[in-house]
């Protein structure tokens, strides 16, 4: 058995050793799962609007499984009564005379037709249960905000760690300003625009099995010189007043600063 534990990347599938932060093919980060305990979730506590819910719909699911029961028996019947009509119509089939002797011979189209057994219903694939989920960076959460301190620290591989884990989940990445901040759909973030005078903001969004979470990362003003093409552009730069339309039925797990 081997003490060193082999890692697969999540991007290109490459195995590589467990000493290794990130894929030596892809340059993909290593993922570690959330350790944290889940949180209780609002079904579980009695009196609340979650909890009278979901015990609706266990009502629900015993009705239908109770209708789907009944359809079963009812169908059974109407076979086997087919059957027995099948039977009784075939019962008296056309004889054939046959020379010298008294019993009749029977054809094949007096034989009764078996029912064809009707398919079965298909099981409906369960949608994963998403409990909570936090951005990422270095496999660290990231808190609320990150401010990229380091000079020509222009671009960054922000990653989401979903608890329970998801196999390639498609994570929808999003910027609150584009000409601050872009990012791609595998959550690498770069700066695009900033200010010689004044530090800048943007705020990153990600999003996945109707949860979302969010950090806004800050851009010192030291980082406009390494920018080969500016698009900021102070009169669009005020982007408090934007409005998100963030999901307020599930939030993610509560997160601590690296």
């Amino acid at each position: 058995m081997a003490i060193i534990p082999e890692i697969t990347c999540r991007r290109c599938g490459c195995k590589y050793t467990g000493l290794r932060n990130r894929c030596p093919k892809c340059g993909a980060p290593r993922i570690n799962q959330p350790g944290r305990v889940p949180p209780t979730t609002a079904s579980a506590t009695p009196d609340t609007a979650a909890y009278e819910r979901g015990a609706m719909n266990i009502r629900w699911q015993y009705i239908f499984a109770a209708v789907l029961l009944l359809a079963v028996i009812l169908a059974v019947v109407v076979l086997v009564l087919s059957g027995r009509e099948g039977r009784s119509t075939s019962s008296v089939p056309a004889a054939v005379s046959q020379q010298g002797g008294s019993s009749p011979a029977y054809m094949s189209a007096d034989l009764p037709t078996p029912s064809p057994s009707p398919d079965p219903t298909p099981e409906a694939t369960p949608t994963p249960s998403i409990e909570s989920m936090a951005i990422a960076f270095l496999n660290k959460s990231v808190g609320t905000d990150i401010t990229l301190s380091n000079p020509g620290e222009i671009e960054i591989d922000l990653d989401l760690n979903i608890y329970p884990a998801q196999d390639n989940p498609k994570v929808v990445w999003r910027s609150s300003n584009e000409k601050i901040l872009s990012v791609d759909d595998r959550g690498v973030v770069r700066v695009v625009g900033a200010s010689p005078n004044m530090v800048t903001h943007a705020t990153i969004i990600a999003e996945f099995g109707g949860l979302q979470d969010y950090v806004t990362i800050y851009v010192p003003a030291i980082q406009s010189a390494y920018l080969t093409e500016n698009l900021f552009d102070p009169d669009t730069y005020a982007d408090d007043n934007l409005e998100w339309d963030l999901i307020i039925y599930a939030t993610p797990a509560p997160k601590t600063d690296s």
